[in-house]
C-alpha cells in the first residue's frame, strides 16, 4: 500500500496544493527554467537567460511570501515531478515571459 502511494506520487509529481494557485504556477515556471538550465545542450548564453527568468519568478514568489524557502520548494518540485510534466508548462511560462518582456520594452520605448 505504501509503495503504491509512493509510485502514484512519483507519477503525479509534487503536491502543490499547500500553496496558492498563482504561487504554484510561478513555482512550476521556476522549476521549468531550472530543468532547462541543467540541459547539457543549452548554451551558456541561454542558461543566463533562463537564470533571469528564474529570478523573475523567484521575485514574484518572494513578493507574495518572503518567509518561505522558495528555492527549496522548487527543488522539491523538480526532484519529485517527472521531467515531461515539468516541461508541460513551457508554453504558458514562455508566453508569460514574452508578455512581460514586451510590456517592459513598450514602457521603455514611450515618448516623454
Amino acid at each position: 500500500m505504501i509503495v503504491a502511494a509512493m509510485m502514484a506520487t512519483a507519477l503525479l509529481g509534487a503536491d502543490l496544493s499547500d500553496i496558492p494557485t498563482a504561487s504554484a504556477a510561478d513555482l512550476q515556471c521556476m522549476g521549468l527554467l531550472a530543468v532547462a538550465i541543467d540541459d547539457p545542450a543549452a548554451s551558456d548564453a541561454l542558461k543566463q537567460q533562463y537564470t533571469g527568468g528564474m529570478m523573475y519568478y523567484l521575485g514574484r514568489l518572494e513578493g507574495r511570501d518572503p518567509a518561505r524557502n522558495w528555492i527549496g520548494r522548487m527543488l522539491e518540485y523538480t526532484d519529485s515531478t517527472p521531467v515531461q510534466q515539468v516541461r508541460s508548462h513551457s508554453q504558458r511560462c514562455g508566453q508569460e515571459l514574452i508578455a512581460k518582456g514586451q510590456e517592459i520594452f513598450t514602457q521603455l520605448d514611450r515618448q516623454p
